[in-house]
């Protein structure tokens, strides 16, 4: 159980690293591109786009540790706004493929099991914020599906016909709202049950060795 326990807490620190490392990286990338874009123009953005890197991993490198080992007692709220940033910039950087959802949810997940642990919380709250933080990650795959569904119909998919050597059909408006509704509802329904499953997982697998291995001090000691 102590090697579970270790590798459970290596994928923690992994994710929780990850999750935050990256802002000031897409905050820099997307400010220059802004600011250079429209100053001198999206021809020179090669050069400082790279440039932009230096600062984001300077922030990251005096900040992140910092950021990682107070993981837990980081406002719930701010925590949510950085996963939904994510969710909808992973729309466009996979190109609606809901992979990446689902490793955000999973780490939501472990995230919640975790702080369930730390803060020695009893059955009914534990339960009580699985599903309260499976709901968060369903909702937010219903919001990223409706984003789908706008971005496949401001590119015309209403109409476009749809050929392969088995298959062959024209996206008509019924056709088109019945794979957005089914498929959107399968991906909800499984985001609920990754987080959910992921949450109860790591709380069984870590509970017995808790006390035994070094953790992050949510009372700010």
């Amino acid at each position: 159980m102590k090697m579970v326990t270790k590798i459970l807490r290596l994928i923690e620190i992994l994710a929780l690293s990850l999750f935050f490392g990256f802002i000031p990286l897409i905050i820099c990338l997307a400010a220059t591109v802004l600011f250079v874009g429209m100053v001198f123009g999206p021809e020179v953005l090669g050069p400082w786009t790279l440039w932009s890197l230096l600062p984001a991993l300077a922030i990251d490198v005096v900040f992140l540790k910092k950021w990682v080992r107070n993981a837990y007692q980081i406002n719930t709220k701010i925590l949510a706004a950085i996963y939904i940033f994510y969710a909808i910039v992973a729309i466009g950087m996979f190109m609606g493929i809901p992979i990446p959802h689902f490793i955000m949810c999973i780490t939501a997940g472990i995230y919640t099991a975790r702080k369930m642990l730390l803060t020695e919380a009893d059955e009914q709250n534990r339960k009580w914020a699985f599903k309260r933080m499976a709901r968060f990650c369903a909702a937010v795959m219903a919001l990223i599906c409706c984003l789908m569904a706008l971005w496949a119909i401001l590119g015309q998919m209403i109409g476009y016909r749809f050929e392969t050597p088995w298959l062959s059909f024209t996206f008509t408006v019924p056709i088109f709202f019945a794979i957005v509704l089914t498929g959107g509802a399968v991906l909800v329904l499984a985001q609920y049950w990754l987080t959910a499953t992921a949450a109860k997982v790591t709380f069984r697998l870590s509970r017995p060795a808790t006390n035994a291995v070094e953790s992050v001090d949510t009372r700010g000691t």
